[in-house]
């Protein structure tokens, strides 16, 4: 089975071509949202799984969170959500991105859902938050952060997603090589993500290249290289 288990279809020049794309692969997609109004933007459609948050980048010290309940319980899954110490230069919004997020995961117990999970300069933060919610199943999001950190993660069961860095990363090579096959997704982040890494943009096919990469470097089965998408997907039925 194809899995795309983190997109931002906002992102893409037209979204309409993005959905065409999705649906000549057949594949199944996440659509994380950045805010109320990104989540309202996302289509209805049963290839599409729909994802509510607000992202780290978006919180300021004045960020509210309240009223947001409607958007929980409609929403497949909740992300992105989570932490950014790294790419977020207002140190003064760390302390309400901590609560933000605190408020997500409480909100994830409350409601038996999965989050999307941005970790980046915050892995260690995150993972306390993790274990003390003891949140498991959780999906992180393009992990960067320390190695040593991916075994306490794999504990709480987290699926871990490969992004478009594939094949260009030495970091993500080791990332790779530490998860079991059975935690491993793929994902493109939108448009933007290979352009970040290699100049240009990309569209949902992407995600055959980071698949067949990941594959080939494990050397997994067609049927193991799936075997975390198919776990995932029963676990957000």
């Amino acid at each position: 089975m194809l899995l795309n288990a983190h997109d931002h279809l906002s992102h893409y020049p037209s979204t309409d071509e993005a959905i065409r794309e999705i649906e000549r692969l057949e594949m199944t997609t996440l659509a994380v949202s950045e805010s109320a109004a990104d989540y309202e933007t996302i289509p209805d459609h049963p290839l599409i799984l729909k994802g509510f948050g607000i992202h780290p980048w978006q919180v300021t010290p004045e960020t509210s969170y309240q009223g947001l309940e409607s958007y929980i319980k409609d929403c497949d899954f909740i992300g992105e959500i989570g932490l950014d110490f790294h790419w977020a230069e207002d140190a003064s919004a760390y302390p309400k991105q901590l609560e933000v997020f605190e408020y997500f995961l409480q909100e994830a117990k409350a409601h038996h859902k999965i989050c999307n999970i941005h970790t980046k300069g915050a892995e260690r933060e995150v993972l306390t938050l993790l274990q003390k919610y003891q949140l498991k199943n959780q999906i992180i999001h393009w992990y960067s952060g320390p190695l040593d950190l991916i075994e306490d993660f794999l504990i709480l069961d987290c699926f871990f997603t490969i992004s478009v860095d594939a094949e260009h990363s030495e970091l993500t090579d080791a990332i790779i090589d530490r998860i079991p096959y059975d935690r491993l997704l793929f994902e493109t982040d939108g448009p933007g993500a290979l352009e970040w890494v290699t100049g240009t943009p990309s569209w949902p096919e992407e995600i055959l290249r980071i698949r067949q990469y990941v594959r080939k470097r494990k050397k997994l089965s067609e049927s193991e290289i799936d075997a975390g998408s198919r776990q995932l997907m029963a676990l957000l039925k």
